[in-house]
């Protein structure tokens, strides 16, 4: 047995476990959804994509051993290092720059990326954001400084 075998196990018995906690919370209907709705259908959602990687790791499909000493740590360092302030100066600077600044730094770090493209989408991703939670929905976010 590999290790991406006994990995998928895990996400699998944790996937049953969030639907069974789901379950005793009480799940509801799409139409009247109960406390334990997300959950149950994200531990659903978890479990069919392990029982997926059971599957590859008995083909020997997976090649996921190999990606990890493949991994670049300085990115992976820099995007949590990015959220952290993310979560620090949301309601400092409001949602919209610093969702911004955020889309942009994570854009940027692909090195495919092109400055015009990466300012394009982090401004249409955040302008866009903030009018279907703000605008349509109805949902305040931080407004910031700015005023917006």
């Amino acid at each position: 047995m590999t290790l991406e075998f006994w990995n998928s196990l895990f996400w699998f018995a944790l996937g049953l476990l969030v639907c069974y906690g789901a379950s005793r919370l009480g799940i509801g209907s799409a139409t009247d959804p109960g406390p334990g709705f997300i959950f149950f259908w994200s531990g659903l959602i978890l479990t069919l994509l392990s029982i997926m990687l059971v599957a590859d790791s008995f083909r020997g499909l997976s090649v996921g051993a190999k990606e990890i000493q493949r991994t670049n740590w300085v990115t992976v360092s820099l995007v949590l290092a990015s959220l952290v302030f993310y979560a620090l100066f949301l309601e400092r600077l409001g949602f919209v720059v610093t969702t911004f600044v955020l889309l942009g730094f994570l854009l940027r770090l692909s090195e495919e990326t092109t400055w015009p493209r990466v300012l394009g989408v982090a401004i249409a991703a955040a302008l866009g954001s903030f009018a279907v939670f703000e605008l349509w929905l109805g949902i305040r976010l931080p407004k910031g400084i700015f005023g917006f």
